[in-house]
């Protein structure tokens, strides 16, 4: 009896349950020898002999693996052995499992030894009619327990979904009852619904380990077939139940072609959302209840496969909705969502990894097709550089609109660096193998090019769109007859160019120091030809050369001088005061640079020379400007608005 009594305890000890203490798996095996004992006698007789019909069956097991004379009976001890199972059946037909974790033990230990020894006798195919008709029994009872075994496994599986139904429309009740409720209550559920919405699949542990209990059996028994389609179809429905809430039937790749971009990139951002879900959360729950259920070593085909089955239907949806969104037209304003679905479908595949190889080659290919539409669509933007050849120039030497179109452009594109970075160096690498084997070039050609390559894949796309832009901007330049508005025009979008490269760490670290300092010496040697082209005709009427004759300033060169730097001048306000220069910080270093170049001339001048002409009206008629006037009109500069010059004098 004692023996009979430690025999379960050690058979329920190794039966794997979730309680780490040894005193609670202790408590369980006390547990289950108290049920053994029962008080009443004759409970107690067909407990003990289920206990010990059961030790005789390990014994019988044993023995037929090792039995070498052929089997003519069954041992009286194992005969009973059908009947004993066929009544605990009947008794978890009325309870259930999942109840009892002592009884569900002892239940499926005596399924597995009915099913082992159901298996080996089979395998022996002994012809002898007891045998045969002990077989016979012990295989139907063995079919009834495990056909309890799977309903039981469907149920576990369901009612957690059905749980979470409940608790969904029991939340929502509890929504339109408090809907008074105040704001922060409001963010303490939102913050509860967050915590549960992570935990995805729900199962409390008892119910993991009766699973897992239920499992092993059915696949020793030989049903690993029914048990995988059970698991598999609760589990998609449970999966599908999810999708639906969070919108994934609304996802219609018919629909792609047909609708507008604006309606399709709101079914963008939903495949993004329910696709990121997937991956961080609903896929990693299915894997890890997998694993749960599944857990012995020999099953790792059958979680692989079962994994694979449950993800490849959603993510082979997922696919077929990347693949229309590929075909759809391309055009500029597409390059970001499809660098967003690029990075979705990388992010997915961590998520997937221990399904079958198939599917990941799957996503990586859909990947790789958004990638190549990304490389093209930015191609786009070049075309568009090259073929902005418009013949009329921008008003007031401003900044071109193809200008901010494109610095803007690349700002938001730098935000995907790494991404297009990794996009287009696969580009490169897949030109590359199919290019043939260049002729050896020159030593000096060699060391430039590799010092080019290192710069990232993606640095050396923007490099060729700047030097694209800056090309254009040249031309453009020309457009204007005036050259001192042409250099205004290439210092405007010079600098801006410049400014919205500092102003972005992204394309700073891009292109790198040397190409900024170079852009900020065109930028100065741009402000010195403005200068040259505009004020120096107006320094030169300044000179002393020329104005005195045989040792005498000549009064009547000083009227003309003085006439053509007042005629000179009023040009220059009139002109360039309509002339915009954006950026205040260049507009003020432009008239600063102005005042210093021309105040000290014109004050020398004026002061060395005025005395020379006479008083009074003749002197006001060659004489238009006083020296602090000069500053004052220099200041008007640049400014984008015409002014009078007699309107301020006044």
């Amino acid at each position: 009896m004692e023996k009979a009594g430690n025999h379960h305890a050690n058979e329920s000890s190794e039966t794997p349950v979730h309680k780490s203490e040894d005193h609670e798996n202790k408590q369980h095996s006390d547990e289950s020898e108290q049920k053994l004992h029962s008080s009443t006698p004759d409970s107690e007789s067909s407990e003990q002999s289920l206990v010990q019909v059961m030790e005789a069956v390990d014994d019988f097991i044993k023995a037929l693996s090792a039995e070498k004379d052929p089997l003519r009976e069954i041992p009286p001890a194992v005969e009973p052995f059908p009947e004993k199972v066929d009544s605990l059946v009947s008794k978890m037909e009325s309870s259930g499992l999942g109840r009892d974790e002592t009884e569900d033990s002892v239940f499926i230990d005596a399924v597995n030894r009915i099913s082992k020894s159901v298996m080996r006798l089979r395998e022996l195919k002994l012809d002898s009619t007891p045998v045969s008709s002990w077989l016979n029994r012990a295989s139907s009872v063995q079919h009834r327990a495990v056909s309890l075994l799977d309903e039981e496994f469907r149920h576990l599986l369901d009612r957690s979904r059905e749980e979470k139904k409940k608790n969904i429309n029991d939340g929502n009740n509890s929504d339109h009852n408090n809907s008074t409720a105040n704001e922060s209550d409001r963010c303490v559920l939102q913050d509860q619904e967050e915590e549960e919405e992570e935990s995805f699949p729900d199962f409390p542990p008892e119910s993991i380990s009766t699973l897992k209990k239920i499992a092993g059996a059915m696949i020793s028994a030989g049903y690993e077939a029914e048990c995988c389609m059970s698991y598999e179809m609760s589990r998609r429905h449970a999966f599908k139940e999810e999708l639906s809430e969070v919108g994934f039937e609304g996802i219609n790749v018919e629909d792609v072609q047909r609708i507008g971009w604006e309606s399709l990139e709101g079914e963008i951002a939903s495949w993004i959302s329910i696709v990121r879900r997937c991956s961080t959360v609903l896929f990693p729950g299915e894997l890890s209840l997998c694993n749960a259920v599944f857990p012995d070593q020999d099953h790792a085909s059958i979680r692989k496969r079962l994994f694979t089955g449950l993800v490849s239907a959603v993510t082979i949806r997922f696919l077929d909705f990347s693949g229309a969104v590929v075909l759809t037209k391309r055009s500029s304003e597409k390059l970001f969502k499809f660098l967003d679905m690029y990075e979705t479908l990388r992010d997915l595949i961590p998520a997937v990894e221990q399904s079958d190889s198939d599917l990941i080659q799957e996503i990586k290919l859909a990947q790789t097709r958004l990638g190549e539409a990304a490389v093209t669509i930015f191609g786009e933007l070049e075309k568009s550089i090259k073929s902005d050849n418009g013949r009329t120039p921008v008003p007031s030497g401003a900044v071109h609109p193809l200008t901010r179109y494109t610095m803007n452009y690349l700002k938001y594109a730098c935000e995907y660096k790494e991404t297009l970075d990794q996009v287009f160096q696969h580009y490169e690498s897949n030109q590359t193998d199919n290019k043939p084997e260049p002729e050896t070039k020159p030593k000096q050609q060699q060391r430039e090019d590799d010092e080019e390559y290192k710069v990232s894949a993606f640095a050396r796309q923007m490099i060729r769109v700047m030097e694209l832009l800056d090309a254009n901007l040249e031309i453009k330049s020309k457009l204007y007859r005036d050259p001192s508005l042409r250099y205004i025009f290439l210092m405007n979008n010079g600098r801006y160019i410049l400014q919205k490269i500092k102003g972005s760490i992204e394309i700073r670290d891009l292109m790198g120091q040397s190409w900024t300092r170079k852009r900020s010496t065109e930028l100065r040697q741009y402000h010195k030809s403005y200068q040259r082209e505009t004020w120096g005709k107006v320094l030169q009427c300044m000179n002393q050369e020329g104005l005195q004759v045989n040792g005498k300033v000549s009064k009547p060169v000083l009227k003309e001088r003085f006439k053509i730097f007042n005629t000179m001048f009023d040009e220059i306000h009139k002109t360039q005061s309509t002339w915009i220069v954006s950026d205040e910080q260049m507009q003020s270093e432009l008239r600063v640079s102005i005042s210093a170049l021309v105040i000290p001339a014109y004050r020398s001048f004026f002061g060395r020379y005025k005395q020379h002409l006479d008083s009074g009206k003749q002197t006001d008629k060659y004489v238009k400007y006083q020296p602090e006037d000069i500053e004052s009109f220099i200041d008007d500069l640049f400014d984008g608005n015409p002014t009078s010059m007699a309107r301020k004098r006044n």
